[in-house]
């Protein structure tokens, strides 16, 4: 009886284990209303509102238009000076080139 209670809380505690694991993960969203035609990574935005997601624990940017998705972009993460006081999208002509969401330390550079 002492080996099946230690087997089921040793499976109880790997999946406790796993949960907080995975939901320590974090995703960033900001919206992003593009004026004029934007590229982002080999895509082509259209002018309309689109919403930027990007989870820390992977190196991808996805680029969501009315709930559906529209583009997965590479990207990295880098470390910012500060938090960043709002979410912004800088741009280099009509590419975007970073990405920063509030209140956070890190910023995802896309290319």
């Amino acid at each position: 009886m002492r080996l099946y209670a230690k087997k089921c809380l040793t499976v109880i505690a790997v999946v406790l284990f796993a949960a907080v694991a995975w939901g320590s993960t974090r995703t960033d969203s900001t919206h992003y209303d593009v004026t004029q035609t934007m590229e982002i990574g080999h895509t082509q935005l259209k002018p309309g509102h689109y919403t930027l997601k990007a989870n820390e624990s992977q190196d991808q940017l996805r680029v969501m238009h009315d709930g559906k998705l529209v583009a997965t972009v590479p990207c990295h993460w880098i470390k910012l000076h500060q938090k960043a006081n709002n979410s912004e999208i800088f741009s280099n002509k009509s590419r975007v080139t970073r990405v920063e969401f509030q209140g956070r330390e890190e910023a995802v550079r896309v290319g």
